[in-house]
This record gives structure tokens, C-alpha cells and sequence, in this order.
């Protein structure tokens, strides 16, 4: 016995002499068990703590060694899951007093320094963002000019099938909507001439019932840019014409779109609607968004809303809200903004006051459910009534009561004020959002020379029609 004994230890000894060799770190054999001894002790009094519930202390004892959090995962999970967990209260508690008194570099060393528990946290990310972006506020500056608004409609994912002449659509598709390739152009264009995505709620505020225009700070030598897309419901009428079936979210929680009816490779898609890219290139260039900003997503409702079919008229609307519900909230996390573009897409000066009543209440109860309250307006077709012999009209009247405050429209040219124009009254904050489609890109380069050569972001490959200036 005594014998067996004798080899196992020399046999130990030669393994760590072995090991020793090997390593690229400088310690005896002694010493390599005195370390792991001491690191044993270490998640026996962790585990201690954490039946204390003495949290902070036992993610302390964890940092005293590299690679501890794993030995106490693999010893024992649960423990482990349980300490994290509950830390991240302690965690955030500790943060948001740094934040609170200003100190942010403080409370962002604090949240980086534990973010290998909580990578995929959305809490712990936005406090990181937040506290990152105030460090980057205080060199801020105030900004006077204009407010470029651009919008577009949902791309044309597959350009090939949807401006092919033989599609009924391809004539309408042609003049309201972009190519991804014209859309990955006019990104980079507008990154390249200074522009920078602003949250338009960043942009106005209600001042005790008044709404104003806010003063907008940001970083040195940027102005300051809004992008909107109209009509992004993918409804069935457009299925299988050459746009994307539907918004998504793959098996790793990221924003993806899905088309059916095509190989089952190209199904599941990051880079053919304008959510994906714009994500994707704001990886790549971080400052083209200030504060987290991304997009406006207008949306109606008579088709439901992202490609699923949400309407109370839907058999399957339960089924759908639930999806559509999910990507949603995972829009908001990302820094995406909702606008009511309507329920119906109307013509405003041909719906009765009583249609409107009924617009306004299906978007109210089948819309606003799932996307929460927006105090964003986006007139379909433009077309904006607000005045009706010298009183306010009974259509704006009652988006006034249902919670809207700033109203946009469409026009080539700058406009941001207060309106009606003819009164002394202005009560209304107005924004004309300049349109981007194969129409304008071939007739209206002048307006958008500031910001692109239309000629040169121009999908000449795939449009059918010749560019012409």
C-alpha cells in the first residue's frame, strides 16, 4: 500500500513537472498545487457567501483568480446562476449612483468590469450605452441648421423580380422604392458628408401642452439626420413580387427577415431590408448614430403590421400579435421609433370625419396594443388637413386628442416651424420629410446634391428604366 502510494505521488510530481514545461507561466510544481489548493478554498467560501446571500463579496472572491467564475460554473451551475442573478441588482444599484452623481466614467469601469456575466443583458448594455454616451455628450455643441428628414418604403429585396416588366407591380415599385443597393449607397453618402441619425423624439418636447422644438446638441462637425420608412407592413398583395415576407428574429435574438417561396439558403436574409443594413453598417460605423438613434418605422394596420397579419380580422391574430409583439420589443431595445402612418392608408381630404373616427379607433386598439403609444403622425400620401374655415378641423382635432404632437408630410425642400401658415395661431409643429424612390432619383437631383448624387447611388444594373437628371 504504502508502495502504491509512493509511485501516485512521484507520478503527480511528474505530471506537474510535465505541465510545468509546457506552460508559458514561470511557477514550481509547489507551487502549482498550492494555487490550485488556494483555488478550491476560494469556491468553497463563494459558495459559503452565496448561502449567506453575501453577493458582492462572493463575485469579489471570484476576481482573485483567472477563469474562478468557470471552476464554480462547472462545480456547480446552479450556485453559479443564482450568484449572478442576484448580483446584477447590487450591480446596477451601484452603477446608477455613480451615474446619478455624474460620475460615469466611474460607473462605466463598474459595469465593464462585470459584463462577462451579463453579455447578452439588455439592462446592463443600455446603462453601458447611456454612460458611454454621456462621457461623448460633454463634448457637445449646440446645432442651429437644418434637420434633414428623408424616408423611404420598404426596399426592394429581390430588384431582379420586382422591377422585371412582367410583374404588375414592378411599375409601382419602380417609382416609390429603392434597391439595397441604392439604400447601402445613400448610407455610406450621407456618413461621408457629415450626417448623423437622431432620434426625432429628440427634436420637439411638450412644454406644460405646448409643443416646441427642442435644441439639438451633438458632436462637432455633424448634422443631424431623421430616416423614416413608410408602409411597413409587407402586405399579402406585395407577397412574392419581390419584397420580403416579413421582419423576424433568428435563434440568436437579431433582427432578420424572412421571404418564402425561394431556396431555402436565401430565407432567412441581414441584408436586404433597410433594418438589417442600417444595423449592420452602425456596427461598422458607429458615429453615424448619436445616442443609440436608428429609424422611424411607419406603420398602418389594415394588413397588419411587419408582415404579420395583426388585424382583429385575422383568424390567427392572436398567434400573430404574439410574434410580431417579440420583434417589437426587440426594435425598441436596438433604438428603433414607431409612427402611426394611419390604419387604413387614406386620402385625407376624401375620408369622411366619421371613416376617421374609425381609423383612428382600429389603430388605437389593434396597433397601439403592440407597439405602445407614439406621438408621432405621418400623413398617408402627404396629404395634411389641419384647418377647416379658420378652426382646427375635426380630423386634426382628434389626432390633437389622441396624443399626437409633431405631424409630418412630404415636400423636396427643408421644412420644420409651426403651423397653420395663415394664422396667428400656430399651434401644430410641422415636418416635411423629403422622399427617396426611383422617381426622384431620376427627376430631383438638385434637392439631394447636399446629401448624395442621385446618378451615382442609381441602380443602373437593375432598374429598367434609364437614369436621367
Amino acid at each position: 500500500m504504502k508502495e502504491i502510494k509512493t509511485i501516485l505521488i512521484t507520478s503527480y510530481i511528474c505530471f506537474l513537472i510535465l505541465l510545468f514545461f509546457t506552460s508559458t507561466t514561470f511557477c514550481t510544481p509547489y507551487e502549482i498545487i498550492e494555487k490550485d489548493l488556494k483555488q478550491n478554498e476560494i469556491i468553497m467560501s463563494t459558495i459559503k457567501l452565496i448561502d449567506n446571500k453575501e453577493y458582492k463579496k462572493a463575485i469579489n472572491n471570484l476576481e482573485q483568480f483567472e477563469n474562478l467564475d468557470m471552476l464554480l460554473l462547472n462545480y456547480n451551475g446552479s450556485k453559479f446562476k443564482e450568484l449572478i442573478k442576484n448580483y446584477k441588482e447590487i450591480l446596477i444599484t451601484e452603477a446608477n449612483k455613480f451615474t446619478e452623481n455624474g460620475d460615469y466614467a466611474f460607473a462605466l469601469n463598474l459595469l465593464n468590469s462585470k459584463v462577462k456575466y451579463y453579455k447578452n443583458d439588455d439592462n446592463i448594455t443600455t446603462l453601458i450605452n447611456y454612460n458611454t454616451n454621456q462621457i461623448k455628450n460633454k463634448n457637445l455643441v449646440e446645432y442651429n441648421g437644418d434637420i434633414e428628414h428623408l424616408f423611404t418604403h420598404c426596399l426592394l429585396a429581390f430588384p431582379e423580380k420586382a422591377l422585371n416588366p412582367k410583374n404588375p407591380l414592378s411599375k409601382d415599385f419602380d417609382r416609390d422604392c429603392i434597391t439595397p443597393t441604392e439604400f447601402k449607397k445613400i448610407l455610406q453618402s450621407l456618413y461621408n458628408n457629415n450626417y448623423v441619425l437622431v432620434d426625432i423624439n429628440s427634436v420637439y418636447e411638450n412644454v406644460n401642452g405646448t409643443v416646441k422644438k427642442k435644441t439639438l446638441y451633438l458632436p462637432p462637425n455633424k448634422k443631424p439626420l431623421i430616416f423614416s420608412f413608410d408602409d411597413c407592413n409587407y402586405d399579402t398583395k406585395k407577397k412574392n413580387k419581390g419584397m420580403v415576407d416579413k421582419i423576424i428574429l433568428d435563434r440568436n435574438n437579431n433582427i432578420a427577415t424572412y421571404t418564402s417561396k425561394i431556396s431555402i439558403k436565401k430565407r432567412i436574409g441581414y441584408d436586404n431590408e433597410f433594418i438589417p443594413i442600417l444595423e449592420n453598417f452602425v456596427k461598422t460605423y458607429p458615429d453615424f448614430s448619436h445616442n443609440g438613434a436608428k429609424g422611424v418605422i411607419c406603420l398602418t394596420g389594415y394588413d397588419g403590421i411587419l408582415g404579420y397579419r395583426t388585424q382583429k380580422s385575422n383568424a390567427t391574430s392572436k398567434y400573430e400579435i404574439e410574434k410580431a409583439t417579440k420583434v417589437v420589443n426587440r426594435l425598441k431595445e436596438l433604438g428603433w421609433k414607431f409612427a402611426c402612418h394611419s390604419y387604413g392608408h387614406y386620402h385625407m381630404k376624401e375620408i369622411s370625419d366619421m371613416e376617421f373616427s374609425k381609423e383612428l379607433y382600429n389603430w388605437q386598439n389593434e396597433v397601439e396594443p403592440i407597439i405602445g403609444k407614439t406621438s408621432i403622425y405621418v400623413y398617408p400620401y402627404g396629404e395634411w388637413e389641419i384647418m377647416d374655415n379658420d378652426k382646427i378641423s375635426y380630423k386634426h382635432q382628434q389626432l390633437l386628442d389622441a396624443g399626437f404632437e409633431l405631424f409630418c408630410g412630404v415636400g423636396a425642400k427643408n421644412f420644420y416651424n409651426y403651423m397653420p401658415f395663415n394664422s396667428n395661431n400656430k399651434h401644430t409643429l410641422f415636418m416635411d420629410r423629403k422622399p427617396i424612390d426611383g422617381q426622384t432619383l431620376r427627376t430631383f437631383g438638385k434637392y439631394y446634391e447636399h446629401l448624395f448624387n442621385t446618378e451615382e447611388i442609381y441602380d443602373h444594373t437593375n432598374r429598367t428604366i434609364p437614369f436621367r437628371s
